[in-house]
C-alpha cells in the first residue's frame, strides 16, 4: 500500500523520487538587501496665484477638476489659518474633527499626516499639501457628497 501511495504522489507532484542531483548546488550571486528609497515630497512652485497654487495641489493628488470650483467657492483659494468656519478648514472646508471621528477615514487621514484641523490650515506648502490629501481621502470614500 505505501508503495503505490509512493508511486502516486510521484507521478502527481513529481516529489517521489527519481530525481538525482549530478552536480551539488552553487549560488552564482548573493541576493543584496537595499535599503528602501524614499520619493522626496513635491510642493507647487513658488509665485504661483492662490488659485493656480491650490490647482497645483489638486492636480499632484488626483482629485478631480471640479475641485478647482469648489476650492473657488469654499474657500476663494486661500489655506490660510483665517480661512475657516465653525467647523471647517482651508481649500476645500475639510470638517476634520468629524472626518477623524470614521473609523474608515481617520487611517487614511492619518496616513496623510492628518490628526486634527491645526495640520491641514496653515499657509505652509506642507499643510497645503495634507489639505489636498485629506481631501482626496474624503473624495475616495464619499465622492462629491461633502461638498453638495
Amino acid at each position: 500500500m505505501i508503495q503505490i501511495i509512493r508511486f502516486i504522489l510521484s507521478v502527481f507532484c513529481l516529489c517521489g523520487g527519481g530525481v538525482t542531483a549530478t552536480q551539488p548546488a552553487v549560488r552564482t550571486s548573493i541576493p543584496t538587501i537595499t535599503e528602501p528609497t524614499t520619493i522626496p515630497v513635491q510642493y507647487a512652485p513658488e509665485g504661483l496665484s492662490n488659485c493656480d497654487e491650490m490647482q497645483w495641489y489638486r492636480i499632484d493628488v488626483g482629485l478631480p477638476e471640479r475641485f478647482d470650483a469648489i476650492g473657488w467657492r469654499e474657500s476663494n483659494c486661500r489655506n490660510e489659518d483665517s480661512v475657516h468656519t465653525f467647523c471647517c478648514w482651508g481649500y476645500w472646508q475639510m470638517y476634520t474633527s468629524l472626518h477623524l471621528q470614521s473609523s474608515t477615514l481617520r487611517p487614511m487621514m492619518n496616513d496623510c499626516g492628518v490628526y486634527s484641523s491645526q495640520d491641514l490650515d496653515s499657509d505652509t506648502p506642507e499643510d497645503k499639501k495634507r489639505q489636498a490629501c485629506a481631501a482626496k481621502a474624503l473624495y475616495d470614500v464619499n465622492g462629491f457628497a461633502p461638498w453638495s
